[in-house]
């Protein structure tokens, strides 16, 4: 017959009974009877051991006040699963890291919120004030670079603290990041949108990114590449899903600028009849912007103005006519849109924190068999299968696995965040010119919803089949995204004199299959460190990892800036010099300024006044649209640096992973000995 020990025997009866108290219950209430204490002719180390793991294991599951859980229910302890729990139903786990995926996911299509952010003023061009690509790129590449610092240094917080907590934190972080740049554009001050979007959205990404890839892993130590796809397609999905999902309310809170009247450069001087109408006269100040002239028989003189042409006009679905239009009385409808979206999916991400589950520490699969790759044999799953792995200081510091893996990284990475970040600048700049009627602003919010598509596929589809060929195998067949964005630039040099819409459709599902791989080389990436360096640390590991990708998203999109802007200075220089052998007087027609003067030629630049699409109305019939051409150099390094990552994935060597932690032991006690 068993009996519970005197109060004067195990610690934890005594804190078990305090428990009882404290929820003015019994011991018989709470299901004591399969916790007592067995005495028999056990050492006393080993009673009290088995004692309080049955008492914790009861105090977890029963313990209970108007059958609401004792603990914090955002605590770590809240969160974790029975050590019984049903293999059968480790699946369920996984919604709630879907949900926080989701709402994190829209932080890929930066590039849906930039055209809106980069004529906040002009709506429909840009006006001399309004932000460039040079100054909102940036901001993409200082969340990246805060996601990197997150990850490395809260990684293993997360760990500790638990998936609800972290998940809420990041979730709280990502809805004050919108809201916070909602607030930067409406008020158009730009330091607001790096300390919302660049700050708080690095932060709660990094949180929203790691906190349920580390919970889907400990789920499926037998098939960690499914697990990580299942939980990361989600946020490839997201990043699916928003696109339309901003684009209907970014038109649907828009707001239509005062138009003043056609210009010498919008109509001609002609009406729909032939005849002769009144224009609007421009004044082109000291800074270069514009104004309507004292003498113009149409507007308000004084008034500053932007002129928006066939192609500034074919870029905004809601404008439909060229012409001169007053600044700052319209609106892009950017700022609503974000700070309603900075409402559902803070709540999105909320919502799902609050059910994220993890298993207990001591939980495996029943009959789970351990991959080869990860183990080094088929034995039974057991308690190593989470509990084994070198620490993330020791493989930062003492592996050359380490900085191979994140060479790699850092080289994919770059490539397709070269593409994500200014995917929809790149098909209107390159494909809108050359066919109008196809590469309409619903085309383009199409491309980039099948890149979030091909996002989520890639997510999936390679984590999941690396767990058949293997994680080095998987990241080698991503070295086929070399000569595909190696061969872009050709692409768009013959889309404007193709004729055809192959160039078009090529660009499309190229970039759409280097994506996928894009998506595969972060889903693929937590099972390939739980294999080189262990599962125990791996959360930390991967936190440590992700530096690359912040590195990759400073080089992405502000290298591209930077070349870009290169490019198009020079492509003003040549359309300058066509135009002065065509008719060298039309530029002073026109906006006022002399061809042979150069500083208020680089003065209307710098204020957009003067762009190439104003500067192609003027060129000679026979000269090509030099835009197709701004992207060359930026693609020809991003297939440079894939190709560096292609030879760093190569070199890695597996490691003797028990010899490595017996090593590591052998050091520690080593020390402890000095």
């Amino acid at each position: 017959m068993m009996s519970s020990p005197s109060l004067s025997q195990p610690l934890q009866w005594r804190r078990y009974r305090r428990c009882c108290h404290f929820a003015s219950i019994t011991p018989l209430r709470v299901s004591v009877a399969t916790a007592q204490y067995h005495y028999h002719a056990e050492d006393e180390k080993s009673k009290h051991k088995k004692y309080n793991a049955a008492m914790n294991l009861q105090l977890r599951r029963h313990i209970s006040i108007n059958n609401k859980p004792l603990l914090n229910v955002l605590s770590k302890e809240a969160a974790t699963a029975p050590i019984d729990y049903p293999t059968s139903k480790r699946f369920y786990a996984l919604p709630p890291s879907i949900g926080i995926h989701l709402a994190i996911g829209s932080v890929y299509v930066y590039s849906m919120w930039t055209p809106g952010m980069s004529k906040a003023l002009g709506v429909v061009a840009a006006a001399p004030c309004d932000w460039t690509q040079s100054e909102l790129l940036p901001v993409f590449s200082c969340a990246a670079v805060v996601l990197g610092v997150t990850t490395s240094t809260l990684g293993e917080w997360v760990e500790k603290s638990g998936p609800r907590i972290s998940g809420l934190l990041g979730s709280a972080c990502w809805s004050g990041a919108l809201l916070t740049t909602a607030v930067g554009i409406e008020t158009h001050t730009l330091p607001l949108l790096y300390l919302g979007y660049g700050l708080l959205g690095g932060v709660g990404w990094g949180l929203m990114y790691l906190t349920p890839v580390s919970a889907a892993m400990k789920w499926f130590p037998d098939r960690r590449g499914l697990a990580t796809g299942i939980a990361l397609s989600a946020f490839g999905a997201g990043a699916a899903f928003a696109p339309s999902l901003i684009h209907a309310l970014v038109d649907h809170f828009a707001v239509a600028p005062e138009f003043v009247g056609d210009c010498l450069l919008t109509c001609g001087g002609l009406d729909v009849d032939g005849a002769s109408k009144a224009l609007v006269e421009l004044t082109t100040l000291d800074d270069g912007s514009q104004v309507v002239a004292s003498t113009s028989p149409v507007g308000q003189p004084g008034t500053p103005v932007v002129v928006a042409t066939e192609a500034d006009v074919a870029k905004i679905s809601s404008m439909t006519s060229p012409g001169v239009y007053v600044i700052g009385t319209g609106d892009t409808g950017v700022s609503k849109a974000m700070a309603s979206l900075g409402v559902v999916y803070g709540g999105l991400g909320a919502f799902a924190s609050r059910f994220m589950k993890i298993p207990h520490p001591e939980w495996t699969p029943e009959r789970a068999v351990i991959s080869t790759s990860a183990q080094g044999n088929g034995e039974e799953a057991s308690n190593e299968t989470n509990n084994i792995g070198l620490p993330a200081s020791y493989v930062t510091t003492n592996t050359m696995q380490f900085p191979l893996l994140w060479l790699s990284v850092f080289g994919n990475a770059t490539g397709g965040l070269a593409l994500l970040s200014s995917s929809k600048v790149m098909l209107t700049d390159i494909f809108a010119g050359v066919s109008p009627d196809i590469v309409t602003p619903a085309f383009s919010t199409g491309y980039v919803s099948a890149l979030g598509v091909g996002m989520a596929l890639g997510r999936f589809g390679w984590s999941a089949f690396s767990d058949v060929l293997g994680r080095q195998n998987t990241y080698a067949l991503f070295g086929l995204g070399i000569p595909i964005v190696g061969l872009t630039p050709y692409l768009c040099h013959m889309a404007s004199g193709a004729g055809t819409a192959w160039p078009l459709i090529a660009f499309y599902s190229g970039s759409v299959l280097t994506i996928t791989f894009y998506g595969g080389v972060f889903s693929v990436l937590p099972a390939y460190i739980a294999d080189l360096f262990g599962q125990k640390h791996a959360g930390a590991i991967h936190g440590k990892a992700l530096t690359a990708w912040a590195t990759s998203a400073v080089v992405g999109p502000m290298g591209l800036a930077y070349l870009r802007s290169l490019s198009y200075q020079n492509a003003v220089e040549d359309l300058l010099q066509a135009i002065d052998g065509h008719d060298a007087s039309a530029l002073e027609r026109s906006f006022g300024v002399s061809i042979n003067d150069g500083e208020g030629i680089q003065k209307m630049v710098n204020a957009k006044t003067l762009t190439i699409e104003k500067l192609m109305e003027l060129a000679p019939p026979d000269v090509v649209d030099p835009t197709p051409y701004l992207y060359n150099t930026t693609l020809y390094a991003a297939a440079g640096l894939m190709g560096v990552a292609f030879v760093s994935n190569l070199a890695i060597r597996p490691l003797d992973l028990k010899k490595e932690i017996e090593q590591l032991r052998m050091t520690q006690r080593s020390d402890v000995d000095k």
